[in-house]
């Protein structure tokens, strides 16, 4: 039985795509659920599946009468070895499989129209454009195979040409990336095998060059010396040397980059941080001798004010201040719950640019603002310099509370980018036990301590007193926080480094730091982890007439 569609597919038949994109209509004119956009999508698929299969059989029709030219002579062989004409079938087969994700999935979720199914319209459509263009592909594969095969036969050489260059620009590139894997090899014995593993695939990726260059410049041979030449294996094993030359080129700078991470040694060593808290405050006034008087508003941007204001102002929750103007004087009375301190603190004036006819108004917080700042003693090849203030989001400033004086980044010499470590550990811990940076020895009484290399010594006195870390201190973190949470020895009450620990709170230079002057030793980091929760807008904005 003919299809009714007229084509050679069987795909569904005009009629019924008809009807699908009458029910996408209903979609939109109806109520609307679904959102607009996807429902517009889906009654694009019919139309789109009818023009994929018109192709299709188009370009069949095409190759039929292809058969009959002069030119097919050239290619049949190419046609029928490599079964060109399935490629339509192929081509049929996606199309259905796009009208079954239409009928089976897309039409139900239109004809229900539920908001709640608007990801699941969306997947389903997400299936279509793969098929069509897998479609699209396979139906016109036979003419660009027969394009390519027609240039390889018009100009053999050219083509047998690409080759040889191809071959040679691997194995000029080829060297230096085998130099570059033997010094790696060499400075860092113990990654040789992953050395190895890395530079496998791009051995892999020349070996198949060579055997592709090799085919292609035997065909272009026999093509040459006038045999019966196979165009296809010229034209692929060259198409084949020139990718994977592509390929090498490409992973042999890569890999380049990667070997250079195993030279590169750095840290950050948290040494100041510092939070700026801004307000804005509003006042609005107004004649309170009218029913329905104008207000008028006057914005007072204050910066920078000390946290304790900051937190003081905030935990009011509503108008600071409710001033008035008139025959009497000026007044102020302030809100319950808001020490005059931290009003007197803010600076402003309240009377300042007042309407000339307006009696009262009042005072509140509209917004407040926090930003955050970390220095850091940055450590990088044995070099070491002092950043300057550097902007942190406000995850990451709350996170490092309790780690001044801490490494929060650092990558030892001999692994790799994706081995540094981001959580947070004692200044130098992660270098401690590779002997790029020092040794181990005898303290004399049985135990061990780590002795820094010259360009490393800094670590052994960073906060102003000798500090070193024997064996026991190294295994534990080693063992149990490497890479996995912040180490601060001792106890949850007395620890050993941080930003709680006594090495650091007594340490001049710390004791000299913005953090120390503002009082962060003696803050809790939930004083400061609440008022940048205020900072987000939770307690302000919340008065006004």
């Amino acid at each position: 039985m003919p299809d009714p569609s007229g084509s050679r597919g069987g795909a569904q038949t005009p009629a019924a795509h008809l009807a699908l994109l009458a029910i996408a209509a209903l979609a939109l004119t109806g109520c609307q659920r679904l959102p607009s956009d996807l429902v517009a999508l889906a009654g694009q698929v019919p139309v789109r599946i009818e023009a994929e299969t018109a192709r299709t059989d188009s370009s069949e029709r095409a190759f039929d009468q292809y058969q009959e030219t002069q030119d097919f002579a050239v290619v049949r062989r190419y046609a029928e070895s490599e079964g060109w004409t399935d490629r339509f079938s192929e081509a049929r087969a996606k199309v259905r499989a796009a009208d079954a994700v239409l009928r089976q999935e897309i039409q139900p979720l239109l004809e229900r129209n539920q908001t709640s199914e608007a990801e699941q319209l969306r997947a389903a459509l997400s299936k279509i454009d793969p098929l069509l263009a897998a479609a699209r592909d396979a139906a016109g594969h036979w003419t660009a195979r027969r394009d390519f095969l027609q240039q390889i036969a018009s100009d053999p050489a050219a083509t047998a040409e690409q080759c040889t260059t191809a071959l040679a620009d691997l194995h000029r590139a080829s060297p230096d990336l085998q130099a570059k894997a033997t010094r790696a090899k060499s400075d860092h014995a113990a990654r040789a095998a992953e050395i190895d593993e890395l530079v496998g695939p791009l051995s892999d990726l020349l070996a198949a060059a060579e055997e592709a260059a090799a085919a292609a410049s035997g065909e272009f041979a026999r093509i040459r010396a006038g045999d019966d030449g196979d165009l296809a294996l010229l034209g692929d094993s060259c198409r084949l040397a020139a990718a994977s030359r592509d390929r090498f080129v490409e992973g042999a700078a890569e890999l380049g980059a990667k070997l250079g991470e195993l030279d590169r040694s750095y840290s950050r060593t948290l040494i100041d941080m510092r939070a700026d808290y801004s307000l804005l405050l509003r006042r609005q006034t107004w004649n309170d001798r009218f029913d329905y008087p104008a207000l008028h508003d006057l914005d007072f941007r204050v910066e920078p004010v000390t946290a304790e204001v900051f937190e003081g102002v905030a935990s009011v929750g509503g108008s600071l201040a409710y001033v008035s103007r008139g025959w009497t004087g000026l007044r102020i009375g302030l809100a319950s719950g808001l020490d005059r301190q931290h009003w007197d603190a803010l600076g402003i004036d309240p009377f300042v640019r007042w309407p000339d006819r307006d009696t009262n108004g009042e005072v509140w917080v509209e917004s407040g603002d926090v930003k955050y700042f970390h220095k850091y003693l940055i450590q990088e090849d044995g070099q070491t310099t002092e950043s300057e203030w550097t902007p942190v989001n406000e995850e990451f400033f709350l996170a490092n509370l309790d780690n001044l004086g801490m490494d929060v980044e650092s990558k030892a010499y001999g692994s790799f980018e994706s081995e540094k470590l981001a959580h947070a550990a004692p200044a130098g811990m992660a270098f401690v036990g590779n002997p790029h940076y020092g040794r181990w020895v005898s303290d004399g009484s049985g135990g061990t301590f780590w002795s820094w290399a010259g360009p490393y010594l800094f670590y052994s006195s960073l906060f102003g007193s000798p500090m070193r870390y024997g064996r026991s201190d190294w295994d534990t973190w080693s063992r149990d926080y490497r890479g996995a949470r912040p180490f601060y020895g001792g106890s949850s009450s007395a620890p050993r480094w941080g930003s709680r620990s006594r090495s650091v709170q007594t340490s001049p230079k710390m004791q000299g730091s913005t953090f120390a002057r503002g009082g962060g030793f003696r803050r809790p980091p939930a004083s400061v982890r609440s008022a940048a929760s205020r900072s987000r807008g939770g307690l302000f904005g919340a008065s006004g007439k």
